[in-house]
């Protein structure tokens, strides 16, 4: 079960990608007042692309789509009309990615974002990578139509971005279709249906390969955008929030506390009391997170280390470097070579 939100009735999702999906339902010749009525959604609820509208309504909405589509895979054919942008700001940073590995460690931060509706995580098995997503309430009906787009975006967003980018599998949680064309065509691998999940293999040498449009600048400012989106969703919990927060405000230099504060709408003392209530304290997530980040960009990116010291809002490389010893026992070079000791 995802750990995201176990309550079906109080997930969301992007108003962004509920919006693409009609817009792509609407081009195979369905009728846009039709569907906003069968889902309860106007176009008002859409207008805000960083907007959330409950899942239940996505869910009724695909539902109806697939009455309108009976007989056709709509769930391939939407998923491959899909943009990058549609999929809120995690589909851009996705592909300004530096590598594989860093776009897949976008999406397990930033999935939420997207929706609600499941959660992805990742399985190495031996040569194989398998990227796998336990939907919320599989049992639901429009689940498939909307797992399958998920699956079919992602191919047809990372084919472009890797030289060498192909499906060594894919495992479906519904039964086995009469007609398998579509989705020999859309993914074109080995094939399993009635599986545990829903899931998709790459090789797993595939993780350090560079991504086409790589652009760290970019991505630098679209984690900020991500991490201000991602701290006011409501499920989050206060310790989530700060940390969002401070994800966002370090490249700007050292977060200011009673900022940060008056941004959650609460004194000081009230964010220090209430952080101690879930076992934690400002300081302690402020070290955490930029540890985080600090071993994330020298895991996925070649940026000097001074460069990060700024990214993580330090005056000076040298306290940087001191903190990063008092975390780890080495250096942020050190630490590098043991993960890439070819650079």
């Amino acid at each position: 079960m995802p750990s995201s939100t176990h309550d079906l009735n109080l997930a969301s999702v992007s108003a962004s990608l509920t919006q693409a999906v009609l817009h792509a339902a609407v081009r195979l010749g369905l009728q846009r007042a039709q569907l906003l009525t069968a889902c309860g959604l106007s176009n008002a609820s859409l207008d805000n692309p960083d907007a959330r509208v409950p899942l239940l309504n996505q869910q009724a909405l695909w539902a109806a789509i697939q009455r309108q589509l009976d007989g056709v895979e709509a769930g391939l054919l939407i998923g491959q009309a899909l943009a990058p942008g549609q999929f809120s700001v995690l589909g851009y940073l996705l592909q300004s990615s530096p590598t594989l590995a860093a776009a897949l460690q976008a999406v397990q931060r930033y999935q939420r974002l997207a929706g609600e509706g499941g959660e992805v995580s990742l399985q190495l098995d031996g040569e194989r990578l398998w990227l796998v997503y336990q939907a919320l309430h599989p049992e639901q009906p429009a689940t498939r139509a909307r797992v399958l787009a998920l699956m079919a975006f992602w191919q047809s967003l990372m084919a472009p971005l890797l030289a060498d980018f192909h499906l060594l599998g894919a495992r479906f949680m519904h039964p086995q279709p009469a007609d398998l064309q579509a989705y020999q065509e859309v993914f074109a691998c080995p094939l399993q249906f009635a599986a545990s999940d829903y899931a998709l293999a790459l090789p797993s040498a595939l993780l350090e390969a560079p991504l086409a449009q790589a652009n760290l600048p970019l991505q630098n400012l679209l984690r900020e955008h991500a991490e201000a989106l991602l701290a006011r969703l409501p499920s989050e919990s206060l310790s989530a929030r700060v940390v969002a927060l401070l994800s966002a405000q370090l490249s700007q230099g050292e977060p200011d506390r009673s900022k940060l504060a008056q941004a959650l709408q609460l004194s000081e003392r009230t964010l220090q009391r209430r952080l101690a209530e879930e076992g934690s304290s400002y300081q302690q997530l402020l070290n955490d997170s930029r540890r985080q980040l600090a071993e994330g960009y020298l895991r996925d990116s070649q940026l000097p280390a001074a460069e990060i010291a700024l990214l993580l809002g330090y005056s000076e490389p040298s306290v940087f470097f001191r903190a990063f010893r008092q975390w780890s026992g080495l250096t942020p070079g050190e630490y590098r070579s043991r993960h890439h000791p070819q650079r």
